[in-house]
């Protein structure tokens, strides 16, 4: 069986835990952090369950995160709730019984979780979402954030949209939110030798909600100086900080986009359905990693255009997520929600498709 490993500090759990039997894994426990790296090398486990009370569990957490496979869950954090792996919500682990049900919930997460347990513990994994397109005027960009409005009332956790979409002057989330042009991600750029804070100087808030938007460069400028090397800093730094990332990726093949796509948990390709369209798709499949989750979505779609998608399903094997009608103008409403009005097209009563797809 797959290893659970605990490293935790106290020594009455640590007497504890050989009463504990698991169906899934077994457990292996540490107390002294020096062999970490024997340990992980030697047993190569599933799973990590690190204690907050180590000094140095960031730097540990770090190590494991950035050179092992391994799931990390951090426990006996001081804030309320704390976020672990797949965006589970547990609080301390103060006795043996704590650390017997966080043990229980992590032996069964690939299996059927009951109702009962998925209402009180938010099994909702932390993923990174990448919106992406082979063609422009598709709604992408509307997906993206009808998307991340959808999920905010589902998710007890903090959702990061990123706006690759670099032009001269806003973009058109930054346009259609109508947030202010500062902060973006110029501040990252111009001050990325100051670590963390720049990655949180960048962000704006939408209205004290659950969602975070690092907007793009206001000027070619700017975009011209990002590179991989600060998305993958941005990617790691959010990681830390959010529990689903989501991310608009623009129309073209550049070395930002591609590593993005890389990056990313889930890929969904979002198309009008034009059967022409898709040799270009199947060309543009190699980019993509093949262990990586991937959908389309064909938005806009006409009653005569449904047998086009049939079409693309013979040709391609990514599966179809949704197909999203055309809504005519005189039946169209704008996202709004209290005193928040949004230029882009309300679709969330087609977002439940998209979620458990994904989720």
């Amino acid at each position: 069986m797959e290893i659970i490993l605990v490293i935790i500090k106290d020594k009455e759990l640590i007497k504890n835990i050989p009463g504990i039997k698991l169906q899934n894994h077994n457990i292996l426990v540490l107390s002294n952090i020096n062999y970490i790296k024997h340990y992980i090398e030697e047993y190569m486990p599933k799973y990590v369950i690190l204690s907050a009370k180590f000094k140095n569990y960031k730097e540990i957490a770090e190590y494991i995160n950035s050179y092992t496979t391994s799931e990390l869950f951090i426990t006996d954090l001081e804030k309320k709730k704390n976020t672990i792996s797949r965006g589970i919500y547990l609080g301390r682990i103060d006795n043996i019984e704590d650390l017997k049900r966080v043990l229980e919930i992590i032996d069964n997460l690939n299996l059927k979780i009951n109702r009962k347990e998925e209402d009180r513990y938010k099994f909702i994994p932390q993923q990174i979402i990448s919106f992406y397109s082979i063609q422009g005027g598709v709604g992408k960009t509307s997906m993206v954030f009808n998307f991340a409005w959808y999920i905010k009332d589902i998710i007890d956790g903090k959702i990061l949209i990123i706006d690759l979409n670099f032009c001269e002057g806003p973009s058109d989330l930054t346009i259609n939110l109508g947030l202010n042009l500062s902060p973006n991600l110029s501040i990252f750029i111009e001050k990325i030798t100051q670590g963390k804070d720049c990655f949180n100087k960048s962000i704006i808030n939408l209205d004290n909600d659950k969602i975070d938007i690092l907007q793009s460069p206001l000027s070619i400028y700017q975009s011209d100086k990002f590179n991989i090397d600060m998305l993958d800093s941005i990617i790691y730094s959010a990681r830390n900080n959010y529990d689903i990332i989501i991310s608009d990726v623009p129309f073209r093949y550049d070395n930002v986009s591609l590593e993005m796509l890389n990056l990313s948990t889930t890929s969904i390709l979002v198309l009008s359905p034009n059967v022409k369209l898709a040799p270009r798709v199947s060309n543009f499949q190699k980019f993509l990693p093949t262990s990586q989750k991937k959908g389309i979505i064909f938005n806009k779609v006409g009653q005569s255009e449904k047998t086009y998608i049939d079409e693309y399903k013979s040709i391609l094997d990514i599966p179809v997520c949704d197909r999203i009608p055309f809504v005519p103008e005189e039946d169209r409403k704008m996202i709004a929600s209290g005193s928040n009005s949004f230029d882009i097209l309300d679709l969330q009563s087609r977002m439940s498709n998209l979620r458990n797809f994904i989720f």
